[in-house]
């Protein structure tokens, strides 16, 4: 008898338990990650690959365990050392609350909580990340529901629902439990994970190399693509800036980021009203934004970025500045070639690219060579 959509779906068959190791163990990924048990080590790239990509990821922890080895080590490290670390990976809070407990973690003796319960006690960590930390790290008996696991359990059962709130996330949660095989539950959990980032793929799914295809109802109802249904999104926000780019012998006009990240560097921005004159608006808040006369400014062109929900348009201008400058206004004169060491996000990349193809400032890590020094002449 074919299953209908909407039937309470039962457990997963434990006789499937095999089929999926032995699925794993000959296709699994060689990722950094999985080539360790180490508590922190296993603690910091679960927070790096949320909202995160395995491919961006991988590198990313490879490169943050180098900088932090230990949790004491990010403990004993300032947040701007963090966060210049961090730039590009997005979701800065992800960052931050790392950083506040590791520092608890380290006040209270620096070794990393075993349980899910002592876990969800330090700031910033969520069920996931706990579940992942206690199962993997130290083999605690608890399944791992990603977003890879949810859609994989949404289809062998046809899960009505995203599969990862209100009812259905409670199915997939009460199938994840009962399917979790206790004796190895690390390997278990990455191999559900695994099949998901492989196989179970949001759209077009490999079925026929699946080895949970015997008992995935979805396939039997020939739609898997069904299931989970799509989540909602929330509308976008759409907003409007004006940038100007600026050099004070040889180092660009940085502020502290006001509009995007908390805790970055960027040039100074204005945000715009719609039908606003941007490079008027600009002009005439420049010495507010930077402590400056704008003398005169040049149109860039326009960059796009998005962060969330939030949509921005930005409108970018090349400054030259006149006058005193008002040490009232914080400014942060960067060199380029020390941009690196700094924490800054996906926006100002843009802007400075932006304005190198324009003859402008170069964007990090391509700064221009320094002219060699004139020989002195005799006279």
């Amino acid at each position: 008898m074919r299953p209908t959509h909407g039937e309470r779906p039962g457990p997963l068959p434990a006789a499937l338990r095999p089929a999926l190791r032995r699925w794993f163990l000959k296709n699994r990924r060689d990722l950094p990650f999985r080539r360790t048990r180490d508590p922190w080590a296993i603690w910091l790239s679960e927070t790096v690959l949320q909202q995160t990509t395995v491919a961006a990821g991988a590198p990313r922890f490879e490169g943050l365990l180098a900088l932090f080895p230990t949790v004491e080590a990010l403990a004993s490290a300032g947040e701007r050392e963090l966060l210049a670390a961090w730039s590009g990976l997005g979701y800065y809070a992800r960052a931050r609350n790392l950083h506040r407990a590791a520092r608890l973690v380290a006040e209270l003796g620096g070794g990393v909580p075993r349980t899910v319960e002592e876990l969800r006690a330090l700031p910033g960590v969520g069920p996931y990340t706990a579940a992942a930390v206690a199962s993997l790290a130290f083999g605690a008996p608890v399944p791992l529901v990603d977003g890879n696991v949810s859609r994989v359990l949404s289809r062998v059962g046809a899960i009505p629902g995203d599969g990862r709130t209100g009812a259905s996330g409670a199915a997939v949660a009460r199938a994840a439990e009962a399917f979790l095989d206790r004796r190895r539950p690390a390997e278990h959990n990455e191999s559900l994970m695994e099949l998901g980032a492989l196989v179970c793929l949001p759209r077009a799914p490999l079925c026929p190399g699946c080895p949970l295809r015997p008992a995935c109802r979805a396939h039997a109802l020939g739609r898997p693509e069904a299931f989970p249904a799509p989540r909602a999104r929330k509308a976008a926000v759409r907003l409007r800036l004006a940038a100007g780019v600026a050099r004070r012998a040889g180092r660009l006009v940085l502020v502290d980021d006001a509009h995007l990240v908390r805790g970055h560097l960027v040039v100074p921005l204005l945000e715009l009203a719609a039908g606003a004159d941007a490079a008027l608006r600009l002009r005439a808040a420049w010495p507010s934004l930077a402590g400056r006369r704008a003398k005169r400014l040049s149109p860039l062109g326009t960059v796009r970025h998005a962060i969330l929900e939030r949509r921005y348009v930005v409108e970018v201008f090349a400054v030259e500045e006149a006058g005193p400058t008002d040490e009232r206004v914080p400014v942060r004169p960067v060199h380029p070639r020390d941009l690196e060491s700094e924490p800054r996000g996906g926006l100002l990349g843009k802007v400075l690219a932006l304005s190198a193809s324009a003859g402008s400032p170069a964007p990090p890590g391509r700064a221009r060579p320094a002219r060699a020094p004139r020989k002195p002449t005799g006279g």
